[in-house]
Formats: C-alpha cells, sequence, structure tokens
C-alpha cells in the first residue's frame, strides 16, 4: 500500500490522497449504521419501537465515541508532530500511551454500563416499552466496548503514518462485515434486535484485529507494545493528548446532553415521534462523517509541516480543509433537506413516522453546515 510523503507533491493532491481514503471509510461506516436501522425497521410487528429504542442507546454509544476521540485524536496530531520532528522514539511513547489510556476507559465505561444501564436509559428518555428492546441491545454493545474503542480511537494514527488507505480497510472491514452479519443474525438466526448489536460487536472485533496485524506485522512505521518502556502515564505525554483531544471530547458530550433533553421531550408525545427523531439523526451524521473524513485526512499534514517548520505548506493545508469542509457540507444538507421525504422513506414506510422524521431532518439541516465546521475548529 502507498505511502503519503506528506513534505512532497502538492498540498491538494495530499489532501485528497489523505482524505478519499478516509471519507469512503466513513461513509461506509454511516452506511452500516444505517442498513443497522433499516433492518431493525423491518423486524416484524415490532420494528418501529425497536427503532425507537436503539435511538435511545445513541447517547451513551456517543459518549463511548467521545472517549475513543478524546485519546485518538488528541495523540494522533502530537505523533504526527513528533514524527516531523524525526523523534520516532517520543512518538511510539505517545500511540502506546494512548493505546492505554483507551483500553483503561473502555473498562471503565464497560463496568458502568453493566451496573446502570437501565437508570442511564431511562435518564436518557426510555419508557417502559422501550426498555424492552433498548436495554438487551445495549448490554450486548457494551460487551464490544474495548474493540469499538480501539478500532475507532487508535485509526488516526494509522493515518497519521500516511497510510489512509490502511485507514480505509480498517473501518471497510467492519462495516462490510456488520453489512453481511446484520440480516443474518436478525432475520436469519430470528434474533431480533439482540441480532443487530451481536452483528455490531463482531464487525468491531474484525476491525480490530486488523488494526492488531497493521500495527504488529504489516508495514506501521512506528511499534506498538506493551513494554513499560514505550508508555508513560507519569510524563507530560498524557497531559498533552488529553489538552489536544478535549475540544472533540467537549462537543461530543455536549451532543449527548442535547440528545438527552430532546429524547426526554420527544417521548413525551410518542414513540413512533422517537423514532422518527432517531431517523433524522442518523441520516444528518452523514455530514458530519464527510467532514470528520476531510478533517482527519488533513490533520497529518498540519501537523507534519508544522513541525518541519514548513509553515507556508501548513497555511495552505489549513485554508483547502476550510473551503473542501464548508463546501461539502452545503451540499450534503441541500441534498438531504430537498429529500427528507424520500430519504426517511428508506428506513420505514410509516406516514406518521415519516412525517415526523421529515420535519425533525429539516430543521436539524438548517443548522448542519454551521456544525460540521466544529471539526475544522
Amino acid at each position: 500500500m502507498k505511502r503519503i510523503d506528506f513534505e512532497k507533491g502538492t498540498v491538494t493532491g495530499n489532501i485528497l490522497n489523505a482524505a478519499i481514503p478516509m471519507l469512503v471509510a466513513q461513509i461506509l461506516n454511516l452506511l452500516y449504521n444505517i442498513v443497522d436501522r433499516i433492518y431493525i425497521a423491518r423486524i416484524q410487528d415490532v420494528g418501529t419501537t425497536a427503532l425507537g429504542a436503539v435511538g435511545l442507546c445513541f447517547p451513551i454509544i456517543m459518549i463511548i465515541t467521545a472517549f475513543s476521540n478524546l485519546f485518538g485524536s488528541g495523540g494522533a496530531p502530537i505523533f504526527s508532530i513528533n514524527r516531523g520532528k524525526g523523534d520516532s522514539r517520543t512518538a511510539d511513547m505517545i500511540m502506546n500511551t494512548a493505546f492505554t489510556m483507551l483500553c483503561g476507559s473502555a473498562a471503565v465505561l464497560m463496568l458502568v454500563g453493566f451496573l446502570f444501564a437501565r437508570p442511564l436509559l431511562t435518564l436518557f428518555g426510555a419508557s417502559d416499552d422501550a426498555l424492552v428492546y433498548a436495554y438487551p441491545y445495549l448490554i450486548i454493545y457494551l460487551l464490544g466496548t474495548l474493540p469499538s474503542m480501539i478500532a475507532t480511537g487508535m485509526n488516526p494514527f494509522i493515518n497519521a503514518q500516511g497510510y489512509a488507505t490502511s485507514g480505509m480497510l480498517s473501518v471497510t472491514i467492519g462495516a462490510v462485515a456488520n453489512l453481511i452479519l446484520d440480516p443474518l443474525f436478525i432475520f436469519g438466526l430470528h434474533l431480533g434486535i439482540k441480532g443487530a448489536a451481536i452483528a455490531t460487536l463482531l464487525s468491531n472485533s474484525m476491525a480490530l484485529l486488523y488494526f492488531l496485524r497493521f500495527i504488529w506485522k504489516i508495514r506501521s512505521t512506528s511499534t506498538l507494545t506493551f513494554s513499560p518502556a514505550k508508555y508513560t502515564l507519569g510524563e507530560h505525554i498524557p497531559a498533552e493528548v488529553l489538552s489536544v483531544g478535549l475540544p472533540s471530547f467537549l462537543i461530543s458530550m455536549m451532543g449527548t446532553v442535547s440528545n438527552t433533553v430532546l429524547n426526554h421531550i420527544i417521548a413525551g408525545y410518542s414513540n413512533v415521534a422517537v423514532a422518527g427523531m432517531g431517523i433524522a439523526k442518523k441520516v444528518n451524521m452523514l455530514a458530519f462523517a464527510v467532514a470528520q473524513g476531510i478533517t482527519q485526512g488533513t490533520l497529518p499534514l498540519i501537523g507534519y509541516n508544522f513541525t518541519s517548520g514548513n509553515r507556508k505548506r501548513m497555511l495552505q493545508a489549513i485554508q483547502r480543509l476550510f473551503v473542501l469542509s464548508l463546501g461539502v457540507s452545503l451540499v450534503i444538507a441541500a441534498g438531504l433537506y430537498t429529500n427528507a421525504a424520500l430519504v426517511t422513506r428508506m428506513f420505514i414506510n410509516d406516514r406518521e413516522t415519516v412525517e415526523y422524521g421529515c420535519n425533525f431532518l429539516h430543521i436539524i439541516c438548517s443548522a448542519c453546515p454551521m456544525t460540521t465546521m466544529t471539526f475544522f475548529a
């Protein structure tokens, strides 16, 4: 697989070479999440209720993702900076420290989730009827907290080494596996919503195995090891990782708070309204996924040229990132807004649910270009 040289070639070419594989990976990842919801909505007799129940698990999944980004998005830019300096030892230490912090937080989050799953779901707006479907889905999903967090949080370190295609494959393997396993477990084995959670668990585990194989056996320029000499929790590195990842973490956590408030308000109407809101939020993630893909593809270029002293090339990368992020998010928001009904019917044909979904999607898309700029920040 070709490795991108951040010091050579045009800035736009470097961004596209790094960002396009990330865009493909993000879209595929979103696609399997969307298809997952489409399958759930088609579970006989309980599809709408089950779809709303999974939507109520979304804030908890966002919290797990927030911690993944805290260490992954926080560590990868510093990793790139030290690679630009030629300090491979510190770069290795940063990657290993981020990995250690991911594993530790995954264990804590999984334990807390197991102990407080029911009260958390109730806090996030789940009714007694919704808990019947949301609780088993969440418990099974939590079993995959570790592979999910490592696959998500460590993927930026693959991209930071210039192997954007390998980073894409890490996500693609999980997405494709989920697309295949979802119908098998939901309908073939008649496991319903539990089958959707099992498919997600297995798919995240496959993505983790690919990452570990890349780091340890294929062509990584840095070494992941459990040797104490390769990581540290006592020096300044963890603080640097946390300080860089904190803005992304806080944005995700604020999203969780707003989702919780919305779920409580909407749950007062009906489970159909909750299902419609869940569809709108999932579809709106398309714009976020694209903006995130462009950003993750550009950050290694910015960090590398910053430390190598090429200020002009770094500023050009920042300018291109802003234009691409804003332009793409405007196009996607306009497309979703004008085709809201068509997109919502992809999930479910229930008239009332489609109506709620369209209304929510119109509102969310109106603010989409502004909110996607948070990734640029």
